[in-house]
């Protein structure tokens, strides 16, 4: 019986692995006009994928980005298009993001006396269930990490 404890042991180590590096800045860097928006940069361990924000099954976990500032309104997220593969172990054709993306939020000030200086206060999660050719972990939410310098 001592295979369980290695077993759930080896399995926090590779569940350790797949979370993804994910980061965000401004473009431009601040505003232009009342407007800017909000670019979130998501890189994946090699060998996982996450779901596209629209999987093509109702089981699958759709990837979210979630964004909240004070004096700030986000608008809806722009996804890059999904890669489509064939997974016969996840039930075949799967809606997915790997390797390195860009999501991209509008986001406007509420209020012409809202200083630049507000988007340094800005929270960014990403939602996201990981995956391989074989398995899906359980959904996580992590914080992304504001970028030092705009792209």
């Amino acid at each position: 019986m001592k295979i369980l404890p290695v077993f759930l042991f080896a399995a926090s180590i590779a569940m350790a692995g797949v979370t993804p590096k994910v980061t965000y800045h401004f473009e431009p860097n601040g505003f232009k006009g009342d407007s800017t928006r909000l670019v979130v940069h998501v890189r994946l361990p090699a060998v996982w994928h996450i779901q596209s924000n629209a999987p093509l099954d109702s089981f699958l976990i759709p990837t979210t980005v979630r964004a909240e500032g004070k004096d700030l309104a986000f608008g809806t997220a722009l996804f890059p298009k999904p890669v489509e593969k064939e997974y016969p172990a996840l039930g075949g054709k799967v809606a997915l993001f790997e390797g390195e993306i860009d999501i991209k939020v509008p986001a406007k000030r509420n209020g012409t006396k809202v200083k630049p200086e507000v988007l340094k206060t800005v929270k960014v999660k990403l939602g996201y269930q990981a995956c391989n050719d074989t398995q899906c972990l359980p959904p996580k939410e992590i914080e992304a990490v504001m970028e030092s310098k705009s792209k």
